[in-house]
């Protein structure tokens, strides 16, 4: 009888677990982040490659050919 016991607790307890996240699951919102698209070019003092800002002086650094007037 003790045997029968842990047994249909166990069952009741694992549907009761899978219940619970089945609710989660069914409750869960949906969210998507909006995409913004930067342009490549200079912003400020700060140049965007498509990647990664650049400082004015670490482009310029790397870039030795091509500068730009400043945007100041």
């Amino acid at each position: 009888m003790f045997d029968k016991t842990k047994k249909s607790l166990l069952i009741a307890s694992l549907a009761a677990s899978l219940g619970l996240g089945l609710v989660n699951v069914a409750s869960a919102e949906v969210y998507h982040d909006h995409h913004h698209a930067v342009t490549v070019g200079w912003h400020g003092d700060r140049y965007w490659d498509g990647h990664r800002y650049w400082a004015r002086t670490e482009w310029e650094r790397h870039h030795p050919h091509h500068f730009e007037p400043a945007h100041r």
